[in-house]
């Protein structure tokens, strides 16, 4: 169980979620009915792991800590707020200021290759926006929030600010809107970072070995959750991890396993769903 789940659950869902979801969005269903149904799939898949296998004991969130505050931001951002419709509107923008974008996109490519083309499209702006929420002061304080709890597992995927949510997204999507892709790709590269998150932080065991040069998984990505900013400030990318390659900030070591339990941000408990919101507006 140990052996299949560290080595080839990530890949067993990936693939297995985005074919189906690839499926179901030609049979007509809408792009918010897949991304529910790819990020329920998902979900069972790393509680599944958490529960089996659980790299750390000490980790399991607690109700007040964690899943509490988690879950509120969930709501509020993607329920109550509905980031998405501010994507749309900042898309527009600007895609309006890049002289309505180009017809570019090559649509005669099958889906798999058109999705493998866009993912890297997308982290760029991804990954340079991240880059900036950790070397920019002001942008640091909405993304300090991700960054603060002492534990990780799967639902820290959410736990973001609506504004660094908000612009991260944008940076991803603009890029695939300028060059014309269709919404069903755009579509695709949602659903992957959406599965792609909740193993990101997942609280299990995992051995992905090669994979980790290609994407930015749960080996590399608690590095990026450490307590020193001299560790944390590297592995940026969201779902894959070759921009970090290119710009020299890609971070793995083999060994030094207690080092990566200290996750979290000196000085900064905020953890009340008011001080969250508020709090980064303050200065």
């Amino acid at each position: 169980m140990q052996l299949v789940f560290s080595r080839f659950g990530y890949l067993i869902c990936i693939t297995s979620i985005l074919s189906a979801s690839i499926i179901l969005l030609e049979y007509g269903f809408s792009e918010l009915e897949v991304l529910l149904f790819a990020g329920i799939g998902s979900v069972l898949f790393t509680l599944i792991g958490e529960f089996a296998v659980p790299l750390y004991k000490e980790w399991r969130p607690n109700f007040k800590e964690n899943f509490f505050p988690d879950a509120s931001l969930f709501v509020l951002n993607y329920i109550v707020f509905q980031s998405q419709l501010l994507q749309i509107f900042l898309t527009t923008i600007a895609i309006k200021f890049a002289g309505g974008g180009f017809d570019i996109w090559p649509s005669d490519l099958n889906i798999f290759t058109q999705l493998v083309l866009a993912l890297i499209v997308s982290e760029f702006g991804l990954y340079w926006f991240h880059r900036s929420c950790h070397e920019i002061p002001l942008l640091w304080r909405f993304h300090s929030i991700h960054h603060n709890p002492q534990r990780l597992y799967w639902f820290n995927a959410t736990r973001f600010h609506y504004i660094d949510v908000t612009l991260l997204q944008v940076c991803g999507i603009v890029p695939l809107l300028i060059l014309g892709a269709e919404a069903k790709i755009i579509a695709l590269v949602t659903i992957f970072s959406t599965v792609h998150g909740f193993w990101q932080h997942v609280n299990a065991e995992q051995d992905q070995r090669i994979l980790n040069y290609i994407f930015s998984g749960p080996e590399l990505h608690r590095w990026h959750h450490n307590l020193k900013p001299e560790i944390a400030n590297h592995n940026y990318g969201n779902n894959l991890i070759i921009w970090d390659h290119v710009f020299k900030t890609f971070y793995w070591p083999k060994d030094n396993s207690n080092e990566l339990k200290n996750v979290g941000v000196r000085g900064n408990a905020v953890n009340t769903v008011k001080s969250m919101i508020l709090d980064p507006f303050k200065g």
